[in-house]
């Protein structure tokens, strides 16, 4: 992994959040928690994680755990990623507990160390945020195959209401919504894809293997 001072323009807003607020929620860039909330629930209400092996990509202080466990939602096991190491340090002494483990890395540049846990399912919350179209969907893809059951992600949608239209979202920025159902529709016939639980500012698609 790069040094703080060394870290790619994707993980930058990141790192001076950090250096802003220190470890904790604000540095996660998160609207607030409520918004945090229902794209977890969004996300799960799309696939059944009951007894999977589920990988959280950019788990910050490993707030979806703490979300699944509020939800009574039994994994299977539960690994959070995220390239920020002070985020890891702290969500390792906020989550001791066993069935949860923590790993700092950076999933765009070593993604095989999350291939090497085998996921079932694979979910991406608020993480492609400051990525290129091309480096989100090549990470999404990864995902994708490398885990049994397939993939759960959010992003910011070009299709919101008008009443986002003057929002100054950066760092973060939107992608094209159509494009990414027909890239998804491409790998897989088990889409499911919701943008209606915010006004259309953000959107979740599931992608998940064929069965037989």
């Amino acid at each position: 992994m790069a040094r703080p001072d060394e870290q790619p323009a994707y993980l930058q807003p990141y790192r001076e959040a950090l250096g802003h607020y220190g470890a904790g929620f604000e540095a996660t860039l998160w609207q607030n928690r409520e918004a945090q909330r229902l794209r977890f629930d969004v996300a799960l209400a799309m696939v059944d994680v009951s007894g999977l092996r589920v990988a959280d990509l950019g788990c910050g202080t490993g707030d979806l755990f703490d979300h699944l466990q509020q939800k009574s939602l039994e994994v299977g096991a539960y690994l959070g990623v995220d390239a920020q190491p002070e985020m890891i340090d702290l969500a390792r002494s906020d989550h001791p507990e066993q069935g949860a483990s923590f790993q700092a890395l950076d999933i765009v540049t070593e993604f095989d160390q999350v291939v090497s846990w085998s996921p079932d399912l694979c979910l991406v919350s608020g993480t492609l945020n400051t990525m290129s179209e091309r480096m989100a969907w090549r990470l999404v893809k990864q995902a994708f195959l490398n885990s049994s059951r397939g993939v759960v992600f959010n992003f910011l949608s070009n299709r919101p209401h008008p009443r986002w239209a003057a929002k100054d979202l950066r760092p973060a920025r939107r992608f094209n919504t159509v494009k990414w159902l027909e890239r998804c529709l491409r790998e897989t016939s088990q889409v499911a894809f919701r943008q209606d639980y915010m006004d259309g500012h953000d959107a979740t698609i599931a992608m998940l293997k064929d069965s037989g």
